[in-house]
C-alpha cells in the first residue's frame, strides 16, 4: 500500500508537527496474506483496531497522535450502521440492560475534527466511508466535500455476492439515503446509482440469489425507475423465477418482486399472475415434502399459505381463473393434513411425579369437619395463582432460553390451529409473547392441582357428607358474588360437580362467570355494550370484559390471569368460547380443566360467603344468636 501522509497540529497545541501516517492502522485492513479487507464492514475490523489502539497507547502513550487516531477509528468502525433511520443511522453493537457499547453520539468535536482528517488517507471503501459518514453527520454538516467522500466510497463497494454481503447492502443503501436527502444536488446521483443497479440486476443470472431482490428493493425505494424500466425489471425477475424451479423460496421471491414491478408498470394483470405462481409454488413445495415423506405439518403450512395468497387476489381475478373452486379443495386438503398432523406427533412424557404425599394432605384437609366447613376447605385447598410473580418468571426463563427464539403452533384436537407464535428473535421478550407462555404453562398447573389435591378431597367430601340444592341455594341466595336472580343457577351448577357431573357444572356455570364479572362491571360504572351504528347495543363478551383495565382492578391479577386462561385464551382449554360455539367434546367436558372450571366456581361463591358469615358470627356472638347456614349445616 502505498504511504500518503498528512500534516496535524499534536494534542498540546504546541508548535512541533506530528504527521498521521496509514500505517499505523494497516494491520487491521490486510489479512495475514497481505490482501486488503477494504470490503469487510467496519464492525469486523473494530476488534483490530481496538488491539492497534491499545498497543499504541503502551508504546507511544495515551495523548499520542498515534492513540488517538487510533482510537476514533475503532470508536466508529464500532458501532452497527442503520442505514433505514434517518435520525439515528447508528446503533450499539452491544446493548445489556442500560449498559451498551460505543455510538457516534459518544464524540467529542475534537474526535470528529480528527476523524474528518483521516478521511482523505484511508483507502479501504467500507472504513473510509464510515468514517466520512460520522464526520459528516456528527460534525460538520456544512462540508460536503465529507458527505461526497462517504457517497462515493459507499457506492465504490463492488456489486460483487461476497462484497455485497459484507459491506454492499447497507452501504449502498446508506448513500442513497444521503443522496436522496440532498435534494436537487443528489438526483444527478441517484441516477447513477439506480441506472448501475439495474443494469446489474437485468445482466445476472439467478446465481446471485437473494442480492438481486435486495437491489430491487433499493431500486424500488429510490423511486426514479420509469414505466418502462419498471416492465424490463418485471420480465427479468419472471425469467428468473423460471429458472430457479428447485428453489422455492428464491423462486416466490423472485416472483414476488416480478409482481412489484408490473404494478409499476401499470400491468395488474400480470401481477396477479405473478401472485399466482407464488401460490402454486407453496403447492409444489407441499407436494413435493409430501413426496420425500418429510411430515405433513409443514406441508400444511405451505398449503395455508397458498390459501391466504390466492385469497388476496381480487375476487374478480379469482372468478375469470376458476380459483376459487381450488380453494376449496386447499381446504379440504388443509384438513386431511391437519389430521395426519396430528397422528404424526409424538407423545413427550417426563419422568413421573410423586403427588402422594399431597393428595394424602389433600384429604386430610377436608376430613372429619362439619359440611359447611369441609365445603369451604375444597374451595380454598388451592390458592390462585400468582400473576405478577408467574409472569416475572416465565420472562426470566424465556430469556435464558433458546425456545423462544423458534416459532410454534398450537392444534385442537378436531385438527384445528387455534393458536401460533412466531419466533421473538433475541433480546427482550414482549409482554404477549411472556403472557402466551404463562397461559400454555397454565394447563400444567390445572392438571396438577385437580390430580394432587382438588380431586382427592372431593372424594371424601362426598364420602362423608351429602349436599342438596337447598343448601347451596340458601349460601348462593347469600354469597356476595352471586348476582341477584342467579342463585338458583349457581346452585344447580355447584351441585352437579358436587355429583361429579362436571359437563353439567360447567355447561350451567361458565357463562354465569361471564354474567358476574359483567354485573360487578356496571356495578361500578364501567360501560359494558357495544354500540353500533344504529345505536342498537350488545353485552361484550367475556374475553373483551377481562380485557378492559378496570377489569384488572376489580378483580385483581390473579382472578383475572386465571379466568382468562381457563375460559378465554386459545392456547388454554378455553372452556367458555368452546361451550359458546359447542365445539366443547366428550373428552373436554370431562377433563382436569373442566373439573378446575367447577372447583374455581365453587372458590368465588362459598369462600366470599364465609367470609361474610364469620364476621357475623363475631358480630352477633356476644347475644348468643345462631345463623340460618348453622343450623343447616
Amino acid at each position: 500500500m502505498e504511504e500518503t501522509q498528512v500534516t496535524s497540529t499534536a494534542s498540546d497545541g504546541g508548535a512541533a508537527e506530528v504527521s498521521i501516517d496509514p500505517s499505523w492502522w494497516a494491520p487491521a485492513v490486510v489479512d495475514e496474506n497481505g490482501i486488503s479487507r477494504g470490503n469487510e464492514c467496519p464492525e469486523v475490523l473494530s476488534l483490530d483496531l481496538a488491539r492497534l489502539r491499545a498497543e499504541a497507547q503502551v508504546d507511544a502513550g495515551e495523548d499520542s497522535l498515534r492513540t488517538r487516531v487510533l482510537d476514533v477509528l475503532a470508536k466508529a468502525a464500532s458501532p452497527m450502521l442503520v442505514p433505514d433511520n434517518w435520525t439515528e443511522p447508528y446503533a450499539p453493537a452491544i446493548q445489556i440492560g442500560n449498559r451498551r457499547s460505543f455510538v457516534p453520539e459518544d464524540f467529542n468535536e475534537s474526535e470528529l475534527e480528527l476523524l474528518a482528517r483521516l478521511v482523505p488517507l484511508i483507502e479501504e471503501p467500507a472504513l473510509r466511508a464510515r468514517a466520512a459518514d460520522i464526520a459528516w453527520s456528527y460534525g460538520n454538516r456544512r462540508n460536503m466535500d465529507l458527505l461526497s467522500a462517504a457517497v462515493d466510497a459507499y457506492r465504490s463497494v463492488p456489486l460483487e455476492r461476497d462484497a455485497w454481503l459484507e459491506a454492499g447492502r447497507d452501504g449502498w443503501r446508506r448513500a442513497l439515503e444521503l443522496s436522496l436527502r440532498r435534494g436537487k444536488a443528489g438526483r444527478q446521483i441517484v441516477k447513477e446509482m439506480t441506472t448501475e443497479l439495474a443494469e446489474f440486476l437485468l445482466a445476472k443470472d439467478s446465481s446471485a440469489g437473494f442480492m438481486l431482490t435486495q437491489i430491487s428493493d433499493l431500486l424500488r425505494e429510490a423511486r426514479s425507475v420509469d414505466p418502462a424500466g419498471a416492465r424490463d425489471l418485471a420480465d427479468r425477475f419472471v425469467s428468473l423465477a423460471a429458472a430457479v424451479a428447485g428453489n422455492h423460496q428464491l423462486r416466490r421471491a423472485y416472483e414476488r418482486h416480478a409482481c412489484t414491478w408490473f404494478s409499476r408498470a401499470g400491468e395488474t394483470d400480470l401481477a396477479n399472475e405473478c401472485i399466482e405462481r407464488v401460490a402454486q409454488v407453496y403447492i409444489d413445495e407441499a407436494d413435493e415434502r409430501l413426496a420425500q415423506d418429510r411430515g405433513a405439518l409443514v406441508a400444511g403450512m405451505f398449503i395455508e399459505k397458498a390459501i391466504a395468497t390466492i385469497r388476496g387476489l381480487p375476487r374478480k381475478y379469482r372468478s375469470a381463473r376458476g380459483l376459487d373452486g381450488q380453494l376449496q379443495k386447499l381446504r379440504d386438503r388443509l384438513a386431511d393434513m391437519r389430521e395426519l398432523s396430528l397422528e404424526e406427533m409424538m407423545l413427550i412424557q417426563s419422568d413421573p411425579i410423586d403427588i402422594t404425599a399431597y393428595v394424602e394432605d389433600a384429604r386430610k384437609v377436608v376430613s372429619g369437619k362439619e359440611r359447611l366447613e369441609a365445603l369451604v376447605s375444597l374451595a380454598g385447598i388451592v390458592p390462585l395463582i400468582d400473576a405478577t410473580k408467574e409472569i416475572a418468571d416465565e420472562r426470566e426463563r424465556m430469556q435464558g432460553s433458546v425456545s423462544h427464539l423458534f416459532g410454534s403452533s398450537t392444534f385442537s384436537t378436531d385438527a384445528r390451529k387455534v393458536a401460533t407464535r412466531a419466533g421473538l428473535g433475541v433480546g427482550e421478550p414482549s409482554d404477549e409473547a411472556v403472557f402466551t407462555e404463562v397461559v400454555r404453562a397454565f394447563r400444567w398447573r390445572i392438571d396438577l392441582c385437580v390430580k394432587a389435591l382438588i380431586y382427592p378431597a372431593l372424594e371424601v367430601l362426598m364420602l362423608e357428607h351429602r349436599f342438596d340444592t337447598g343448601f347451596l341455594t340458601d349460601i348462593c341466595y347469600e354469597s356476595p358474588a352471586v348476582p341477584p336472580g342467579h342463585a338458583g343457577l349457581w346452585a344447580r351448577g355447584l351441585w352437579h360437580g358436587l355429583s361429579r357431573d362436571f359437563p353439567s357444572a360447567i355447561s350451567m356455570l361458565v357463562p354465569q362467570v361471564e354474567q358476574l364479572v359483567r354485573v360487578h362491571l356496571k356495578a361500578h360504572g364501567i360501560f359494558t355494550l357495544f354500540v353500533d351504528e344504529n345505536g342498537v347495543e350488545t353485552e361484550k363478551g367475556l374475553n373483551t370484559l377481562l380485557e378492559v383495565p378496570e377489569s384488572l382492578q376489580l378483580l385483581g391479577p390473579d382472578l383475572t390471569l386465571e379466568l382468562r386462561a381457563l375460559l378465554c385464551e386459545q392456547l388454554g382449554p378455553n372452556l367458555r368460547n368452546d361451550l359458546a360455539h359447542g365445539l366443547l367434546n366428550d373428552p373436554q367436558s370431562w377433563s382436569a380443566a373442566a373439573v378446575y372450571a367447577w372447583w374455581l366456581c365453587l372458590r368465588l361463591v362459598v369462600l366470599p360467603y364465609y367470609r361474610m358469615l364469620l364476621k357475623a358470627q363475631a358480630e352477633a356472638g356476644s347475644a348468643g344468636e345462631t345463623t340460618d347456614a348453622e343450623r343447616s349445616s
